[in-house]
């Protein structure tokens, strides 16, 4: 996927050009998937959800803002599909399947203070600069190489590899002062 563009960049003959949003966004509903599922959906499963995804937003074309970027659409549909897989199968956590296992009260602290890191991290994020969190969430979350984010941010490779550094200071920094 390319940086974020409106949907009707996506327009041709005051039509969507499906083929051209199947071939830059497949990948980044995937990793939604992926993301989402963790490992309780089979392959067959995650083709079909991107399908059903396409097909949803070619059926809502109609009802669409032009002006709004098309990847949020992607992602809210996507979510949306595998949390209703998800259900379909049945995913329940249910506290009785965790019975039998045991925490000592050290391994539940570590628990809790890495809740407290998690927090610090994302308190860390949302005062950083947009393209710092771009840069942070498409490496470490939808883990895209140096390489692609590059590409996509229209940056040196040497930039990103440079910024990912100071992110990784600035936050370690925040997380040393929480110990």
């Amino acid at each position: 996927m390319k940086t974020c563009k409106e949907i009707k960049y996506y327009m041709k003959n005051n039509e969507l050009d499906i083929e051209k949003i199947i071939n830059e966004y497949s990948s980044y509903i995937s990793t939604i998937i992926n993301n989402m599922s963790i490992d309780f959906l089979n392959d067959e499963d995650k083709e079909e959800i991107v399908s059903e995804v396409f097909f949803i937003l070619w059926k809502n074309k109609d009802k669409l803002d032009i002006n709004k970027y098309l990847s949020s659409y992607l992602a809210g549909i996507t979510q949306n599909i595998v949390k209703e897989y998800l259900r379909k199968i049945k995913i329940n956590f249910d506290i009785s399947n965790y019975e039998n296992t045991l925490y000592s009260d050290n391994e539940i602290d570590f628990m809790v203070n890495n809740v407290e890191i998690i927090k610090n991290i994302e308190k860390k994020l949302k005062k950083m600069k947009d393209i710092d969190k771009r840069i942070f969430l498409k490496y470490y979350y939808y883990s895209k190489s140096i390489k692609d984010i590059a590409k996509e941010e229209r940056i040196s490779e040497f930039s990103i590899k440079q910024r990912l550094y100071r992110i990784r200071n600035k936050i370690k920094k925040e997380v040393k002062e929480y110990e």
